[in-house]
């Protein structure tokens, strides 16, 4: 478990984070989602205890804090952050990084053979790094975190550079991991599969959790969303005013309207999808917000 106790981060005026309270358990994958520069980064660095937080703090387990030198030892024996690209050294091979972070994490780490297989990297991983893709490097940063086989795992902007087919196969992976029971954040402003693998979500602004979502619960009726786009959103709307006087609404920057069909009568509700129904080029759909869509909401 991690515990996360009022967390405030603050340098000189600018107050970074205000005041982060929630719990991670383990078996858990979570997404941090914010723009850049809005406290993802911030956040990973104080639960790595790179920033020491102004006011709070963090409980790793059994009653685990930063609090000397000996208990620090202990945490970074349980945690890493996966390496920066910068961090790759050009004269190394991918097999001498990876042997690097076995014998630093020498309590859990694993095989990195076993590793290299399961990220199908044997065909580059005895070359030097400067030869090397954007791709490639990625996953032996990656690789070089999952050999350490840390119980928590912190990961920043993990899909950063690769392809669709590796962003499933590292989908894939964390799934495992998670099973293991390990305890996975990852911050990101790359949402296309982001939902499809986190268990919870939560989206930063302005130092604070604005919306969360544990995506392992039922969505209240509360929650659903008659969304539609087309090249007339304008004009839709405004015919959509004369079924609905008072019509609540709102045009994302992603150039979807969303409508709370909580707000619909039974018949205003089969009067709204008749009318867009007839109009050939409208793309309408009936559910919750995804995360792009929440992203639109919260950071237009």
């Amino acid at each position: 478990m991690i515990q996360l106790n009022n967390i405030v981060v603050q340098f000189g005026e600018k107050k970074v984070l205000g005041g982060i309270t929630t719990t991670f358990q383990p078996g858990e994958i979570i997404g941090l989602v914010a723009p850049n520069g809005t406290g993802k980064s911030t956040l990973l660095n104080v639960l790595m205890n790179y920033v020491v937080p102004n006011q709070g703090e963090v409980i790793f387990g059994d009653n685990l804090h930063y609090t000397n030198k000996k208990n620090e030892a202990h945490i970074r024996s349980l945690i890493t952050m996966m390496p920066d690209q910068s961090d790759l050294y050009n004269h190394l091979n991918g097999m001498d990084h990876l042997h690097i972070y076995r014998q630093m994490w020498s309590q859990t780490s694993i095989e990195p053979n076993e590793v290299v297989e399961r990220l199908n990297m044997a065909h580059y991983v005895k070359d030097k790094t400067y030869q090397y893709s954007l791709g490639m490097r990625q996953r032996l940063c990656l690789a070089m975190q999952i050999v350490a086989n840390t119980p928590y795992m912190l990961m920043d902007e993990v899909m950063n550079g690769l392809d669709p087919d590796n962003v499933e196969l590292i989908s894939k992976l964390l799934e495992e991991k998670k099973k293991e029971g390990k305890i996975i954040i990852i911050a990101s402003h790359l949402l296309e599969n982001l939902e499809k693998y986190a268990d919870r979500i939560f989206l930063l602004k302005d130092g604070e959790f604005i919306y969360s979502r544990d995506y392992r619960e039922t969505v209240s009726d509360e929650e659903t969303y008659l969304k539609f786009s087309s090249r007339e959103n304008d004009k839709l709307v405004e015919e959509l005013k004369e079924i609905v006087p008072e019509l609540r609404y709102e045009e994302l920057t992603n150039e979807r309207v969303i409508m709370n069909v909580a707000q619909f009568s039974a018949n205003q509700y089969l009067q709204v999808q008749a009318h867009l129904s007839q109009h050939a080029q409208v793309n309408m759909q009936i559910g919750t917000l995804d995360l792009l869509d929440r992203y639109s909401v919260h950071y237009n």
